[in-house]
């Protein structure tokens, strides 16, 4: 689903910003009323789990992924 924000203006919409669509491309265009327009909110996942960080195990992350594998799926 692609969404394409604009303003429709002379009866006519016009987007934000330039849009290729295929010619004969069937579309559907939902109109959102200006008192229900949401706020967009970035978020950054950047140090959310620093608090349970153990600094203790920093030294042992590298290869930690690879050892998990090899014990894992390690043949016996």
């Amino acid at each position: 689903m692609l969404v394409i924000t604009g303003v429709f203006e002379n009866e006519r919409f016009i987007p934000d910003k330039p849009v290729k669509i295929p010619q004969n491309k069937k579309v559907f265009l939902t109109f959102e009323e200006e008192n229900e327009k949401r706020e967009l909110v970035k978020h950054s996942a950047f140090g959310r789990l620093q608090a349970y960080a153990n600094p203790s195990l920093i030294s042992s992350e590298k290869g930690a992924w690879e050892g998990a594998v090899a014990e894992k799926y390690a043949i016996r």
